[in-house]
């Protein structure tokens, strides 16, 4: 009987055991991206993704080229007053004495202001004393004409009304000469540009070319502004080694930023005598790390990309500058690098 159970549990166990359904494997995920291992800067990674990754960053290329460029130089400028308008009424239209001498300091302008203001009490005052020797002559007119008054009152009665536009005369052009009002040009919508340059090289600067005006720290997150060059008779700085440029721009305009005042500190790209053949790539595929180097991503077909180490010479618009770059027709990421960027560092994943 217990040989006879044994062996029915050993039957049993067996039946069982013949009924275990078998080990399937679950298939693995194919990842969206994968990289290849670093080693040197020579061989970089390379970031390759599939096809609806691909599509779904949006990646768009555009090949390098070569093409004539205008020559640069980049200086630092100042924002100023345009005090060298014309007054508005002033005889002849004059120019101010302030566009021969731009360059002012909140002292000075504060200066010129009153300067401005006692001007104004004089010309108001002179039209008053004209009004009254205009009365004057008439009233001797009058009486002489009515045989009750003599020539002689005519006759001083005209030389007061002539001294009287005399003075009136010399009080406009005085306040000609202080240019417009400060307060006014302060809300004009048009600021100068103050350039301080080297006289050893201005002999190599395109001073009638339109200047590329940016405010500092901003880099490319705002475009420059067009900044027409303004003719000064002479530089006002006391240093012999030192000229100043002036130009012009429109602080109202919709690309102006918001926050342009007087004083401010501004880069400004001058046009250089010349042009020369230029490695040329699109501005918005140029990344940065965190040391300051510039790189672009290469697509190598495939949805295959790597970076290349680029050397920015200066941004024109859309276009990059480059000094050291890519070869010519190589298809450089444009939408989509900040995301390769990311992805190949962690940051994406």
């Amino acid at each position: 009987m217990k040989a006879f159970f044994i062996l029915a549990s050993i039957g049993t166990g067996l039946a069982i055991g013949g009924c275990k359904p078998a080990k399937t494997e679950t298939p693995k995920a194919i990842p969206a991206v994968s990289l290849s291992k670093k080693t040197t800067e020579a061989e970089l990674a390379i970031v390759t993704l599939t096809p609806e990754s691909e599509k779904r960053l949006g990646i768009a290329t555009v090949a390098t080229r070569r093409e004539k460029t205008e020559l640069t130089r980049t200086y630092g400028g100042e924002l100023i007053l345009p005090l060298g308008r014309a007054v508005a009424g002033a005889a002849g239209g004059s120019k101010s004495i302030y566009s021969l001498l731009p360059s002012m300091t909140a002292a000075e302008l504060m200066r010129a202001a009153e300067l401005q203001l006692d001007a104004e009490g004089q010309i108001a005052a002179a039209k008053v004393q004209l009004e009254g020797a205009q009365l004057v002559f008439k009233r001797a007119e009058e009486l002489v004409s009515n045989k009750a008054g003599i020539g002689r009152s005519v006759d001083d009665a005209r030389t007061q009304m002539r001294l009287a536009e005399s003075a009136l005369h010399t009080a406009q052009e005085r306040r000609a000469l202080l240019g417009a009002s400060i307060f006014d040009a302060a809300k004009g919508g048009q600021l100068w540009v103050r350039v301080p340059v080297y006289v050893g090289e201005l002999s190599s600067i395109n001073a009638a070319a339109p200047a590329s005006v940016g405010v500092l720290g901003r880099g490319g997150k705002q475009p420059a502004l067009a900044a027409a060059p303004v003719a000064v008779p002479f530089s006002a700085t006391t240093n012999p080694l030192i000229t100043e440029l002036f130009f012009e721009i429109k602080a109202d305009s919709a690309a102006a930023p918001a926050d342009l005042r007087p004083g401010m500190k501004v880069e400004v790209s001058l046009a250089l005598q010349g042009s020369e053949e230029s490695l040329v790539a699109p501005a918005a595929g140029v990344l940065y790390d965190i040391h300051g180097n510039t790189w672009l991503y290469e697509s190598l077909g495939e949805q295959a990309y790597t970076r290349r180490r680029v050397e920015v010479r200066r941004i024109v618009g859309a276009n990059a500058i480059l000094a050291r770059g890519p070869s010519v027709g190589a298809k450089i990421v444009t939408d989509g690098a900040a995301e390769l960027f990311g992805t190949e560092f962690g940051a994406g994943k």
